[in-house]
């Protein structure tokens, strides 16, 4: 079945038989949402299967001032007979689907022991059929310590490249690692705790509560498959509202983390860096720096919110936000080495793992062209890392100046802060004309031949 991935597991040996029935009923589930992700994406459009492939965003615009729903996250837009653009809403487009994952969650919830499961999935059920996911999204927040992490529904925005408002349908089913989950909480309380100053003017956004899971994953349908995530954070960021009164909640999936340092930023260490860089961090090392980052990614998210950031950045705020935080965590752990709760050489693979991520980003751009915000967002730090000599050619591969990384970090960080928290939408667009995503990457291309850009996934 296509954009549903169900990956190997031993965790599922330790479910009970009546857990395995609840199971059952989730991957059910997961697996109908698939066609309705299929029928938001189209890779030839920037605004996808969601609006009409002849009209212009002025035409869109315009409609959405008679009409709210024009605009709303959960309508596709269509034309009536008159031509006019009317929207569609989810729960009406896809009402004989939705019903049928509304009722496998309501028999998952009634084989479900765990009370505050439950009774997420219940209103989870009744969410999907009426586009409005505050209740269930609340009631998901307190399912931090359930055996089961269970998100379905359309969440994530990044297939509208034309407003960044439509929700594209995902879902991923997993196990809770308690221990792992322990451990990288106290990491991410670390690094919440830094004291940050907001640029004045800007409209900060305080989160109080982040809560983390990291899960064995057992499936991916939907949007999550399609991009193959190694971690997400949720409630949407558009749903700010909800995220100041109630938090958020981000979830790490070891099977991609694991797979894509394997497969991917390892191999990428080993032909682009020279000896001298790679006899300085050994590969449970770089292992270790990935998990972190990949923490701090999504604990960053949180960290450093502003109100209006999506509002007057529009269609490219992802290309800010993803990026930002991947700098904000970096330059964050220099608190953590003043606490003694993370060393200079910890500090140097995290620098080191989020360069190799940025060359992952453009080396899987031609098989997953809907990452192109991670792209350009890692073009642009390695820029910056090359005209601050952090990287510079050698014979036989890279030279990784780990001081002089971090002086272009802190001074690449601060610009971005300008963008997302003060920024507006031209000023956004003139930026990032200057960074062209091929020229940022031809001085690595040659040493990324052979790295695979398939999947490892078993496809069901």
């Amino acid at each position: 079945m296509k954009n549903v991935i169900i990956f190997p597991d031993n965790s599922q040996s330790k479910l009970s038989s009546q857990d395995k029935k609840v199971l059952q009923k989730l991957i059910e589930a997961a697996k109908i949402i698939s066609f309705l992700y299929l029928a938001q994406k189209n890779p030839r459009y920037p605004g996808a299967n969601f609006y009409p492939a002849d009209a212009r965003k002025k035409e869109i615009e315009d409609a959405a001032k008679k009409n709210s729903q024009i605009l709303n996250p959960y309508t596709f837009i269509e034309r009536n007979k008159q031509g006019e653009l009317v929207a569609v809403p989810y729960s009406q487009k896809f009402k004989k689907e939705l019903t049928q994952v509304a009722q496998l969650l309501k028999e998952a919830a009634g084989l479900s022991d765990d009370k505050v499961f439950q009774r997420y999935l219940v209103a989870r059920a009744d969410d999907l059929l009426q586009d409005n996911f505050d209740a269930s999204n609340t009631l998901w927040l307190k399912t931090d310590h359930s055996k089961f992490g269970f998100v379905i529904g359309p969440f994530d925005r990044y297939l509208d490249q034309v407003f960044f408002q439509k929700r594209a349908y995902m879902c991923w089913v997993g196990i809770l690692d308690e221990k792992a989950t322990r451990g990288m909480a106290q990491f991410k309380d670390l690094i919440l705790t830094s004291d940050r100053l907001y640029l004045p003017g800007a409209r900060r956004a305080k989160i109080d509560q982040v809560k983390i899971r990291i899960e064995d994953t057992i499936l991916f349908s939907g949007l999550v498959a399609d991009f193959m995530f190694v971690g997400n954070n949720l409630p949407s960021s558009a749903d700010l509202y909800l995220i100041k009164e109630h938090g958020t909640m981000f979830t790490l999936f070891k099977p991609t983390l694991k797979w894509r340092f394997e497969n991917w930023l390892f191999p990428t260490f080993q032909q682009v860096f020279d000896e001298s860089t790679q006899r300085r961090f050994s590969k449970e090392e770089l292992e270790k720096a990935f998990l972190q980052s990949s923490v701090l990614h999504e604990a960053c998210h949180s960290l450093m919110r502003y109100e209006d950031a999506s509002g007057r950045l529009q269609e490219l705020f992802p290309y800010f936000d993803e990026l930002f935080t991947d700098l904000l965590g970096v330059k964050g752990c220099g608190t953590l080495i003043l606490k003694d709760s993370l060393t200079e050489k910890e500090l140097e693979a995290i620098t080191l793992a989020t360069v190799c991520h940025s060359l992952y980003f453009y080396a899987s751009l031609s098989a997953r062209p809907h990452l192109s915000p991670y792209a350009v967002g890692g073009a642009i730090i390695l820029e910056f890392l090359r005209k601050g000599k952090a990287l510079t050619k050698r014979s036989k591969g890279f030279y990784f100046d780990s001081y002089r990384a971090l002086l272009a970090i802190n001074q690449l960080t601060s610009i971005i802060e300008y963008y997302i928290a003060l920024g507006n939408h031209k000023e956004a667009e003139e930026f990032l004309k200057r960074f062209t995503v091929l020229k940022s990457f031809s001085s690595f291309e040659s040493y990324l031949k052979g790295i695979p850009k398939g999947n490892f996934t078993l496809d069901k």
